[in-house]
């Protein structure tokens, strides 16, 4: 009896010991996290410094804190918007919650879809995360062309081009069809439209563009035509195409099937009646001119005139 009421003093100043240590720790994190940022009157990139430091320092969640504020700031430049969303990414990474880092790169890559991070300066852990949602955001975001090619057409005035094409983000603001006879220097280029009907598909639609005949053709009985289609988003970047200016698509024309517009269709100039007409009054011209040419130079010379004179008799 008395050796257990001896330990019992002991056993408690150990429990009350253990649970002070214990609370220390929470206490303090209760404390940090209720502690209040002064951001009020900083601007976004004074933000954004300040929560850099606070990343390198391993303060992740002070650091998220600061972004927050730094994001909701007005008259951020774009790329300091970039870089507020990739520090937001690589402190949720810090913390363990990757599907708020996923979100944080997704935003950034809606500023700047063609940013990349420098692999000497990231984690392999951070790189391959931002890799992989880099590569599923573009798959989401790009515009997806299916064209099955022109091979051969009959002659006609107009000759129809059809391209399938899937826009669930709505980056597409123009389709464009460039188009040239083979052998020509330049492309002449044409707006393609909408269909009204055929694609159902959410964000899906059918554009049909029209290749008109516009070249002169003499005793050709074929003619072979270079095209290619560009899907253009506000800026005239290309989002999707089919064919490129380098390597076109390329059809046939049968000029012997089919009908050709009015006036397309030339006779050769040496089949002409009146070239043949001007060549035969010209080879008259030059008969005639030079018989009386050769006629002036053999006739005899004549006697000189000395004039005359009128004798009168009385």
């Amino acid at each position: 009896m008395l050796l257990n009421f001896g330990r019992r003093p002991v056993l408690c100043v150990a429990l009350s010991l253990s649970f002070f240590f214990c609370s220390v720790p929470a206490f303090a994190a209760k404390a940090r996290a209720g502690k209040k940022i002064n951001t009020s009157n900083k601007s976004g990139k004074e933000l954004l410094q300040e929560a850099k430091i606070l990343y390198e320092n391993l303060q992740y969640r002070e650091a998220l804190n600061m972004l927050k504020a730094a994001i909701r700031t007005r008259g951020n430049k774009r790329s300091d918007i970039v870089t507020i969303y990739k520090y937001m990414a690589f402190s949720y990474i810090a913390l363990g919650k990757k599907k708020h880092a996923r979100r944080a790169f997704e935003l950034m890559l809606k500023v700047n879809p063609n940013y990349e991070l420098n692999p000497l300066l990231t984690s392999p852990k951070i790189l391959n995360f931002f890799n992989k949602v880099r590569d599923e955001q573009r798959r989401k975001d790009r515009v997806i062309m299916k064209h099955t090619p022109v091979t051969e057409s009959i002659a006609s005035a107009r000759i129809e081009v059809k391209a399938y094409v899937v826009d669930l983000h709505k980056k597409l603001k123009h389709m464009r069809l460039y188009f040239k006879r083979r052998g020509d220097a330049n492309y002449s280029v044409t707006d393609m439209h909408a269909s009204l009907k055929g694609a159902k598909a959410r964000g899906a639609k059918t554009y049909i563009g029209v290749i008109p005949f516009i070249w002169t053709v003499y005793e050709e009985t074929e003619l072979f035509v270079d095209y290619y289609i560009a899907a253009l988003d506000a800026k005239g970047n290309w989002v999707a195409n089919a064919g490129t200016p380098k390597e076109p698509i390329s059809f046939r024309i049968n000029l012997l099937a089919g009908e050709l517009p009015e006036g397309a269709r030339k006779t050769p100039l040496v089949k002409s009646w009146w070239f043949w007409t001007l060549v035969g009054v010209g080879v008259a011209g030059i008969g005639v001119g030079g018989y009386f040419l050769v006629d002036s130079l053999t006739a005899a010379p004549g006697l000189p005139d000395t004039g005359e004179a009128v004798l009168v008799f009385h």
